[in-house]
C-alpha cells in the first residue's frame, strides 16, 4: 500500500476512534477510563503496519521494540524529570505563592505512604519515590500505547514522505488528537479549551521533535515510553502541591509559556540535529515506486 494512504488512514482512524470512545466515556461518567485512550495509536498503528503495510512489527525496520541504546532507559526519563523541575522552579521565582505548606500537607496526608509520625518532609520524600519511580514502570504499558503510534509509526513514516517537516506535521496531529481528552476532560487547562487546544498543540510540536530525537538516537520505543510517563507523572506529582488559584494554566507548568520557551530552545537544537534517513532504509527509487 501506499505509505501516504496507509498514513492517512492512521490519521483519521485514530482521530476518529479516539473522540468516539472519549465521548463515549464522557457521558457514560466513566472518565477513569480515560488513560486507556493512549491504547488506541498502539492499536491502530499495529493494524496498519502487520496488514496494510506489511511490515515487521518486532525487530530491524519495526515500531521499536527493543532496548536499543540502555543508557537512554535513564537518561531519558531523567531528562524530563529535570524539565518540570526547572519549569516549577522557575514558575516559583516569579510566582511564589504557588506553592504552600499547608497545600503539601493536605496532598500527603492523602497518600498511601503517609505517616503521621514522620516529618513532612519525610512523608514527601516516600510519596515522591513511589510516583516517580514506579508509577512510570508500572504505567509503561498505557505510554508504550502512544509513543508506539506517535514515535515508532506516524513520525517515521512522515519523516521519509516530508524530511524534517514531517516533525512539524506529526507535531501538529498529536496536538489535535488531544482535542477531545481537552474538550472532555479539562486536560491541562480547565475550561479555556479552546485556548487550551493552541497550547497543547505547540506543546506537542516542540516536544514530539525532541522525543522523536531521543527515539532516534536510542532505538527504541521504551526509552520514550518512560521518558513520555516521567514528563506526566512528575509535571501531575509537583501540580498537586501547587495552590490552585494561584495556577496560571498559560503561564506555569510543562504546557505553560515558561516550559514552551523552555522547550523551544531544546527542540531547535535537537531539530538542527536530526538525522533524516528513509524509514525501513528504503530507497528514493523504492520510496518513489510507493508514491
Amino acid at each position: 500500500m501506499n505509505i501516504k494512504r496507509a498514513v492517512l488512514i492512521f490519521i483519521i482512524s485514530t482521530v476518529l476512534l479516539t473522540f468516539c470512545l472519549a465521548a463515549l466515556f464522557h457521558f457514560l461518567e466513566m472518565d477513569m477510563l480515560s488513560p486507556f485512550l493512549m491504547l488506541i495509536p498502539l492499536i491502530t498503528s499495529v493494524f496498519i503496519q502487520k496488514l496494510l503495510l506489511k511490515q515487521y512489527i518486532f525487530g530491524s525496520g519495526g515500531l521499536g521494540f527493543q532496548l536499543g541504546k540502555k543508557k537512554f532507559l535513564l537518561l531519558a526519563p531523567l531528562f524530563s524529570f529535570l524539565f518540570i523541575v526547572i519549569v516549577y522552579a522557575v514558575s516559583f521565582l516569579l510566582n511564589p505563592d504557588l506553592f504552600s505548606i499547608e497545600q503539601a500537607y493536605i496532598m500527603i496526608r492523602d497518600t498511601v505512604t503517609y505517616n503521621e509520625n514522620s516529618s513532612l518532609f519525610t512523608n514527601i520524600l516516600l510519596a515522591a519515590l513511589l510516583q516517580l519511580l514506579l508509577a512510570p514502570l508500572l504505567n509503561i504499558f498505557i505510554f508504550i500505547g502512544e509513543e508506539l503510534g506517535w514515535r515508532g509509526f506516524l513520525y517515521p513514516n512522515l519523516i521519509s514522505i516530508y524530511g524534517k517537516k514531517g516533525l512539524i506535521f506529526g507535531g501538529l496531529i498529536w496536538g489535535v488528537w488531544h482535542a477531545p481528552m481537552i474538550y472532555f476532560y479539562d486536560l491541562n487547562f480547565g475550561e479555556n479549551h479552546h485556548l487550551g487546544l493552541i497550547f497543547m498543540t505547540i506543546f506537542c510540536v516542540l516536544a514530539g521533535i525532541i522525543l522523536q530525537y531521543i527515539y532516534e538516537k536510542s532505538n527504541s520505543i521504551y526509552s520514550v515510553a518512560l521518558m513520555h510517563g516521567m514528563l506526566n507523572i512528575s509535571g501531575t506529582f509537583i501540580f498537586y502541591f501547587t495552590v490552585t488559584k494561584e495556577h496560571r494554566y498559560f503561564i506555569d507548568g510543562g504546557t505553560g509559556i515558561i516550559g514552551l520557551l523552555i522547550l523551544l530552545i531544546i527542540a531547535y537544537f535537537c531539530y538542527q540535529r536530526f538525522p533524516v534517513k528513509q524509514k525501513n532504509s528504503l530507497s528514493k527509487s523504492k520510496l518513489n515506486d510507493f508514491n
